[in-house]
């Protein structure tokens, strides 16, 4: 498909390139195209930015700006490249701006703020923040790609998504971020985007049909106060004085096997009624 005809550009692979570029052929020896990646998550996640950057860097030589409204794509032509337009916004040299993988770390974990619990599906550190000079991108652990290529795709975007913030952190989610979503194929809200159709196409192509799906099965994570009773003893509770306790049902068993209940010890001469109504169910 030729360029004036295709809305994202910087996707395509240049012609005249052989083979994989000399920093990603370390990954490709865990590469399973037709399988999962043998990889570790952090490999996978390392090996897909290395292609995925590309695609920045060629976007941000670009004078080409896609714009997405409502499914429709347009263009505008700027009088300068987009990181000479970062630049000028946001000052520093236009070659700060570029992706630079040697300079990001990838990690897969829980998601937080530090103070509570995240519901997001990435986070992005960046280097001022984590104090040994790196970005650090982490993938929430529960998104998975183990089982289809589909959602392995959809870890690459949300990836995507987070390397543009290491080439702009402070572009937050704002023009100059949108602007380099949209050019890549990212669409939706911009705090949480998708891929578009060519953006997912090109991710199948050149990332999960090279390196094989993510090694990560996705984490159902159950909130607390839904996990269930956290203890297995059983309380009991004296109808007469409400002395109550707690116990395991084998000495629940062994008191009705004796007694035919667990006698109150208070001296008040009636038996302990555990919560259960019947006997039959400490068998169970």
């Amino acid at each position: 498909m030729e360029d004036s005809y295709y809305p994202y550009p910087a996707l395509l692979v240049p012609e005249g390139t052989l083979g994989p570029a000399p920093a990603l052929e370390p990954f490709l020896v865990n590469a399973s195209p037709r399988g999962v990646f043998k990889g570790t998550r952090e490999e996978w996640l390392e090996a897909a930015a290395h292609i995925m950057g590309a695609w920045i860097n060629r976007a941000l030589l670009m004078k080409d700006r896609v714009s997405i409204y409502r499914g429709k794509h347009s263009f505008k032509r700027c009088a300068i490249t987009f990181e000479r337009h970062l630049s000028s916004t946001f000052g520093g040299r236009p070659a700060d701006y570029r992706f630079k993988p040697d300079k990001v770390r990838y990690s897969c974990s829980l998601q937080d703020t530090g103070m509570t619990a995240s519901s997001a599906l990435a986070h992005v550190h960046f280097d001022h923040a984590t104090g040994n000079r790196f970005h650090e991108i982490r993938m929430g652990v529960h998104v998975g790609g183990r089982k289809l290529k589909d959602d392995s795709c959809r870890v690459a975007d949300i990836l995507l998504h987070e390397m543009i913030h290491t080439c702009a952190p402070r572009a937050g989610h704002g023009g100059a971020f949108k602007a380099m979503a949209h050019t890549l194929g990212l669409t939706g809200k911009m705090t949480a985007t998708v891929a578009t159709e060519e953006l997912r196409e090109a991710i199948w192509n050149q990332v999960v049909s090279v390196l094989g799906k993510y090694p990560h099965a996705a984490v159902k994570l159950v909130p607390r106060g839904k996990r269930g009773k956290g203890s297995r003893l059983v309380k009991c509770i004296c109808p007469v004085c409400s002395f109550n306790m707690r116990t395991t049902r084998k000495w629940i068993l062994k008191g009705y096997e004796a007694n035919d209940g667990l006698g109150c010890p208070i001296g008040c001469g009636h038996m302990i009624h555990p919560e259960y109504d019947l006997p039959e169910v400490l068998l169970q």
